[in-house]
């Protein structure tokens, strides 16, 4: 029978507990969808009712073509609306997904870091250049995530800006057609 040191089974359950907190926020995330699917499927049969009644009880084909724009633009409005609701779902779970996992990588760090001081400790005389090398290449490793991070952070501040640009320009396009 195999003994499991300490530190292994404690990361062992870390590293269970961050694969539960995931799927939680992805469910989560996918009920919020699902809601928002409901809300927006429900809001589309009500609209499209009042809408085909308000059409069907129009007595002239001037009446009937005029009101067609008026019936455009808060369709437009409205997948506008879900698209944003859509996107803050996904950068929500998204954002927990990120915050989870950075913290069981922090704390797979700090225990890689604390087992490579007490190889350090333990290691035999000569082996100083094999610490060395093991300690630069977890730095270059941290490095990199670092830089992987911050650029994944930019991505997504350009996307949301690009977000809230297209949004805008559609809202503002779609006005200028009704008009």
């Amino acid at each position: 029978m195999f003994a499991f040191p300490d530190q292994f089974v404690a990361l062992q359950r870390q590293s269970l507990e961050s694969a539960q907190a995931i799927a939680f926020a992805s469910f989560s995330g996918f009920e919020k969808f699902s809601q928002l699917n409901v809300q927006a499927a429900k809001a589309s049969v009500e609209e499209g009712v009042r809408t085909g009644v308000a059409l069907l009880e129009t007595r002239d084909a001037k009446t009937f073509v005029d009101s067609i724009p008026e019936t455009a633009q808060p369709t437009a409005d409205k997948a506008s609306a879900y698209a944003k609701h859509v996107y803050e779902i996904a950068s929500e779970t998204g954002a927990e997904i990120s915050r989870i996992i950075e913290k069981q990588f922090s704390e797979g760090n700090r225990q890689l870091n604390a087992a490579i001081e007490a190889f350090a400790r333990n290691a035999p005389v000569g082996s100083e250049g094999v610490v060395t090398l093991v300690k630069s290449a977890v730095t270059a490793a941290n490095s990199a995530f670092d830089q992987v991070n911050k650029a994944t952070r930019q991505v997504v501040e350009m996307t949301e800006a690009n977000v809230a640009n297209a949004t805008t320009a559609t809202r503002a396009a779609t006005k200028r057609k009704a008009a």
